[in-house]
């Protein structure tokens, strides 16, 4: 009696422990999961828009389970590297940040901060959703913990000064405030121009005083900006398609169980659309505005830009290894 009894204990102990551990294995499925989203824009942004409806869209799709909280106007970080950096420490889930921030870790993304990769918002949309996008997401992933969930926009940059351009000959000597990125001020000054790095927070000045000739920017930032006060030309250089990679890290999206990541995808898919839309509505409706202070607006010989930085483009690529993305981006001018 004594041997069974034991048999009995040992087999209801290894029952009770096989439970246990069955519990212990779906609790995970059974948690909620909180996330923080950061924007350095104000609530009306692109950005904050786009946000707000991933927050709406996955909190719906999982029943309550993913929860989102939503910081605008730089609370959480006053810039794109700080927001960046914080995603690295997981203070934040999510994050909207140009190539450059995630270039740091994996070189490749810094593809999509080459100028006149693109020919217009239509070609953009054909390489960011195709196979080179999905590449730069693959290549980003393999190189670090960021997880590339989309693509977004910044509206398209354009040159804007004290005095109009029309082709490159027109940039020859002029000073011009340019992001500080080798890339960009290699094709600055093959254009003739000399790139000058100044805050963004103090361009009124350094435009009102002469001490940097130009600029380049999207309409909205300009307009917001109030720089149509002291630069009154705006030349259609279009150089930047702007991309902006949204993202999180592998810990908070493998954090999730199954339902929960289908959530935040379908939720990814909708807060895209949402912000790309907001993005083209914003940068039409400044455009106008700027047009409305006064700023007279130009066309330029885009042909002549581009042939003219075409041996940079050619550096770039060939320095991140991403010669067969190029090519593939050529062949998109054309579908």
């Amino acid at each position: 009696m004594k041997k069974v009894s034991v048999t009995m204990m040992a087999l209801t102990a290894g029952i009770l422990a096989g439970c246990s551990s069955s519990t212990d294995s779906t609790a995970g499925a059974e948690e909620n999961v909180h996330l923080v989203a950061a924007t350095q824009l104000d609530d009306q942004s692109p950005y904050a828009v786009g946000l707000r409806e991933f927050k709406e869209v996955v909190e719906e799709e999982s029943d309550g389970s993913v929860t989102v909280e939503v910081h605008t106007n730089g609370s959480l970080g006053g810039s794109e590297a700080e927001l960046a950096q914080s995603a690295e420490t997981g203070s934040v889930d999510l994050v909207v940040a140009s190539p450059g921030y995630l270039a740091q870790k994996v070189k490749e993304v810094d593809f999509f901060s080459i100028l006149y990769l693109f020919e217009d918002r239509e070609h953009w949309k054909r390489v960011v959703d195709g196979e080179v996008g999905d590449e730069v997401a693959r290549v980003t992933e393999e190189k670090s913990n960021f997880k590339v969930l989309d693509y977004w926009s910044a509206g398209t940059r354009n040159y804007y000064g004290t005095q109009p351009v029309e082709t490159p000959e027109d940039l020859e000597n002029k000073t011009v405030r340019t992001q500080d990125s080798p890339v960009v001020t290699d094709t600055w000054q093959a254009l003739g121009a000399q790139p000058t790095s100044v805050a963004w927070n103090e361009m009124y000045q350094a435009l009102q005083n002469g001490l940097t000739d130009a600029a380049e920017n999207d309409f909205t930032n300009i307009y917001l900006a109030s720089h149509y006060e002291v630069a009154d030309h705006l030349s259609l250089t279009e150089h930047d398609v702007t991309t902006r990679v949204f993202f999180t890290t592998q810990e908070a999206y493998d954090g999730m169980n199954a339902e929960q990541q289908e959530a935040v995808d379908t939720a990814v898919r909708e807060a895209t659309e949402t912000a790309r839309a907001t993005d083209e509505e914003l940068a039409s409706e400044y455009k106008e505005k700027l047009q409305e202070e006064g700023m007279e607006i130009n066309e330029v010989d885009k042909e002549a830009f581009t042939e003219q930085t075409e041996d940079v483009r050619r550096d770039a690529v060939e320095n991140l290894g991403m010669e067969e993305e190029y090519e593939r981006v050529q062949e998109l001018k054309d579908e």
